[in-house]
C-alpha cells in the first residue's frame, strides 16, 4: 500500500527523509499560531499537537492518491503542486518494519456536516482500529478543494501516519515528480 506526500521543490527528502514535525526545526510555524491560540516556539506547538493525541506530532500526512485539481480549485491546487515535489510512501513495508505506531483519518467535512471539531485540535482526527489496512482507497473528489476555511484539504479525507521516531527514511520514499 501507499500514500502520497507533497514537499516543497529544493528539500533534502531522498537524503534525510520525511520528517514529521517534531523532527522538523525549521517547520513554518506561522501555520499555527492561529490554530494553536498563539503558540509561537516549536516546543510549544510540538506539547499543543501532542495534547490532542500522543504521536501527533511525529506523525507525516499522506493522500491516498495523488492530487488533481480541476477549473474549481486550480487557484488553491495547482500552484500547490507544481511547486512541490510528490514523494510516494511504502506505507505497507514501514508496517512490516513495525515503524507505524497509529493511523488516523481526517474525514472530509462533506462526509459528516455535523461533525464538530474538537476545540484543542480544530481538526476531527478518527483513529483507525485496524491500522493500514482500514485506509479507504476509494477515489477523491478533488474539486471540492477551496481555500476558504485556510485548510483546502478540509473536504478531502487523508491520513496521518504516527511514524516511531517522527522520520520516513529514504528507502521507504519514492520521487514520482
Amino acid at each position: 500500500m501507499k500514500l502520497y506526500h507533497y514537499v516543497l521543490k529544493g528539500n533534502d527528502v531522498l537524503q534525510k527523509g520525511l520528517l514529521s514535525f517534531a523532527k522538523n526545526p525549521n517547520a513554518d510555524l506561522s501555520y499555527y499560531f492561529e490554530r494553536t491560540n498563539g503558540k509561537t516556539t516549536h516546543r510549544e506547538i510540538v506539547q499543543w499537537m501532542e495534547s490532542c493525541y500522543i504521536g501527533r506530532s511525529r506523525a507525516v500526512r499522506g493522500f491516498s492518491e495523488p492530487i488533481k485539481w480541476s477549473e474549481k480549485n486550480t487557484h488553491c491546487l495547482k500552484d500547490f503542486v507544481d511547486q512541490s515535489d510528490l514523494f510516494e510512501i511504502d506505507i505497507s513495508k514501514m508496517n512490516e518494519d513495525g515503524l507505524i505506531e497509529a493511523v488516523y483519518v481526517s474525514p472530509s467535512v462533506l462526509d459528516d456536516p455535523k461533525a464538530i471539531e474538537k476545540q484543542v485540535c480544530d481538526e476531527l482526527w478518527i483513529k483507525l482500529q485496524n491500522g493500514i489496512d482500514d485506509i479507504d482507497y476509494t477515489p477523491i473528489d478533488w474539486s471540492v478543494c477551496d481555500d476558504k476555511l485556510k485548510r483546502r484539504f478540509a473536504f478531502v479525507r487523508y491520513y496521518l501516519i504516527v511514524v516511531k521516531g517522527g522520520v520516513i527514511l529514504p528507502k521507504y520514499l519514492r520521487l514520482v515528480k
